[in-house]
C-alpha cells in the first residue's frame, strides 16, 4: 500500500485547528483548485457530462408531462421554450415526443432505454466525485456502479422536474392545492430564491449519494454552494446571450440553437466538476480534516463493518496490488487465459515489482540502522563525561 494512504501523518494540536476564511486563504483555495486541472482525468469530463445532460433532458421532459397531468396543467410553457430556443424542425420533433401515443409494451421499452440513458449522467458524476475524493486511487467497477446510478438518476430527474414545475407553475399549484392567494403571492415573490434552494439541495444530494465513498454532508457542503451559484450565473448568462444573439445561426445554421444549448450544458458541467474539486481544496487549506487520506480510509472501513479493511484494499488501488491475483479485472483475467504471452509478461512485471520492493526495504533498513548508530555515537561522549565526573567525585 502506498505511503499516501498509511495513517502515519501526525499533526500538532495547533495545525489541527480550523482556520478562519481570509482573502489570502481563499486565494490559496482557488489556486489549488486551478492546479487540479493539471490532472488529465478532468480534461474531457465536462464534455462527457454535458452530453449526458442532453441525453437526460428528454426523460426529464417526459416526467414533466406526467406530473403536470396530475394537476391538469398545460405543457404550453415547454412548447414556447422549444420554439424560442430550437429551430422549427427540431422543436416540432421534440413536441412529437409528448403528443405521440404508442402501445404499452413500447412505452415500457422506451422508458427503460430513457432511464438507462439518463443514468449515464449519474454514472459519470459518480466516477468524477469518487475519483476526486480518493485522490485518483479508486478502482472502478463498471457494472456495479452503472446499476447503482439508476436509482440516483430517477431521484434526480424527479427532483429537477418538480423544481421546474414549482418555478413555472408555483402560483397555479398553490391556488389549486391550498386555495390560498397569499401562498400563491408568496411563491411568486420568492421564485428565484426557492429555485436556488431547490437546486442546491439537488446538487448536495448528488455530491453526497453518488460517490462510492460515503463522506459527511458537511464535507461536500462548500462545493455544493459554489456549484449552485455557478449554475444560477451560467443559466442567467445563457438567457441573456440567447435573447441578444440575433445572428448566431450564421455559422451553424439550423443547428445553432442546439450548439448554444450544448455550450450551456458544457458550462454547467464544468461548474459541477469545479464544485466537487472545490471541496478538496477547501478541506486542505482551511484545515477541516474531513477529506484527508486517513479520513477517507476511515470512512470506507466504517461503510463495511464486517470486512472494512478487505473492502478498502479491494476498492483503493495500492502500490503492490499487481501481486494479488484476486484483484485482477475481467480484462486481465481473460488476457491471462487467452492472450498468448500475456501471462509470462504479467508474471515478469510482478517479479520486477517484488524486486523493487525488496531493494527499497533494504535501503530503508540501512538508512534506519545508520541513523540509530549515529544517535548512539552522539550519545556516547556525554555518557563518558558523566562517568568521568562521577569517578572524580
Amino acid at each position: 500500500m502506498s505511503d499516501f494512504w498509511r495513517n502515519t501523518v501526525t499533526e500538532s494540536e495547533e495545525d489541527a485547528k480550523k482556520l478562519p476564511l481570509t482573502w489570502k486563504r481563499l486565494l490559496k483555495v482557488c489556486f489549488h483548485l486551478w492546479r487540479q486541472f493539471d490532472d488529465p482525468y478532468y480534461a474531457g469530463f465536462a464534455a462527457q457530462i454535458a452530453y449526458f445532460i442532453f441525453m437526460a433532458s428528454v426523460p426529464m421532459l417526459i416526467v414533466l408531462t406526467q406530473v403536470l397531468g396530475i394537476f391538469d396543467i398545460s405543457m404550453d410553457f415547454i412548447r414556447i421554450w422549444l420554439e424560442s430556443h430550437l429551430s422549427h424542425q427540431m422543436s416540432s420533433f421534440m413536441e412529437s415526443l409528448f403528443s405521440a401515443s404508442s402501445a404499452a409494451l413500447s412505452n415500457v421499452v422506451l422508458l427503460a432505454l430513457a432511464l438507462w440513458a439518463s443514468s449515464s449522467l449519474a454514472f459519470s458524476l459518480s466516477r468524477l466525485t469518487t475519483y476526486t475524493l480518493s485522490y485518483g486511487r479508486y478502482r472502478f467497477n463498471y457494472f456495479s456502479e452503472r446499476i447503482r446510478a439508476i436509482p440516483v438518476a430517477m431521484l434526480s430527474i424527479l427532483a429537477v422536474a418538480a423544481t421546474l414545475i414549482l418555478y413555472v407553475y408555483g402560483e397555479t399549484i398553490a391556488n389549486r392545492v391550498f386555495h390560498s392567494a397569499f401562498a400563491a403571492e408568496m411563491i411568486s415573490s420568492l421564485k428565484t430564491p426557492i429555485l436556488g434552494l431547490l437546486f442546491f439541495v439537488i446538487v448536495l444530494a448528488n455530491y453526497y449519494l453518488l460517490p462510492r465513498i460515503r463522506v459527511p454532508v458537511r464535507a461536500v457542503l462548500p462545493g455544493a454552494i459554489v456549484a449552485t451559484l455557478g449554475i444560477m450565473i451560467a443559466t442567467w448568462l445563457y438567457s441573456v446571450v440567447s435573447a441578444r444573439a440575433t445572428s448566431h445561426n450564421l455559422l451553424y445554421g439550423a443547428f445553432s440553437s442546439i450548439v448554444a444549448m450544448m455550450f450551456w450544458f458544457y458550462i454547467i458541467s464544468w461548474v459541477l466538476c469545479i464544485g466537487m474539486m472545490f471541496n478538496k481544496s477547501w478541506d486542505i487549506h482551511m484545515r477541516r480534516g474531513r477529506l484527508t487520506p486517513a479520513k477517507i480510509r476511515e470512512y470506507l472501513i466504517n461503510q463495511y463493518p464486517s470486512n472494512g479493511v478487505e473492502m478498502f484494499n479491494k476498492l483503493i488501488i495500492g502500490e503492490y496490488d499487481m501481486e494479488d491475483r484476486s484483484l485482477d479485472s475481467i480484462a486481465v483475467r481473460f488476457s491471462r487465459k487467452f492472450d498468448p504471452g500475456y501471462e509470462e509478461k504479467r508474471e515478469r512485471e510482478i517479479r520486477e515489482l517484488q524486486e523493487e520492493r525488496r531493494i527499497r526495504l533494504r535501503i530503508e533498513k540501512e538508512i534506519e540502522d545508520e541513523l540509530q548508530e549515529g544517535t548512539m555515537i552522539d550519545a556516547d561522549p556525554d555518557e563518558q563525561d558523566n562517568g568521568s565526573a562521577a569517578a572524580d567525585t
